[in-house]
């Protein structure tokens, strides 16, 4: 079996990830993208082949660039993706990208203090 992610089924995951985090269902999503909602239910599931000029019709109404979407440094394929998770840490990322160097420093200095402080907290951790 293959390292290589199926491409449909990642593109289609980041897709859902980017809509649920702009708190669209997938209706809305159709609607702005002027495609029907099954339609895109098969692609955020992988299970249809999306055509580039349907790619970039979500890619707008989601107001994503390419790169946004085939950025794969977040996605673990081999474990799968959990869509919260993923959601909230491309909503940091999204976020922090935008920052100076400093700031996302000192920001990751701050997040990994509270949650040393959090562990220490919890019994057995």
């Amino acid at each position: 079996m293959s390292n290589i992610p199926n491409l449909r089924v990642v593109i289609g995951e980041k897709i859902r990830d980017y809509r649920k985090t702009k708190g669209l269902t997938q209706t809305e999503l159709g609607n702005l993208a002027n495609m029907k909602q099954t339609y895109l239910g098969d692609v955020e599931r992988g299970t249809r082949n999306i055509s580039l000029e349907s790619l970039e019709k979500i890619m707008e109404a989601l107001e994503i660039e390419p790169s946004d979407l085939f950025d794969f440094r977040l996605v673990n394929v081999e474990r799968g993706t959990d869509t919260a998770l993923l959601s909230a840490l491309q909503t940091h990322y999204d976020f922090l990208k935008t920052r100076d160097v400093e700031d996302v420093q000192m920001i990751h200095r701050i997040a990994r203090d509270v949650l040393e402080s959090m562990d220490k907290k919890l019994p057995n951790k």
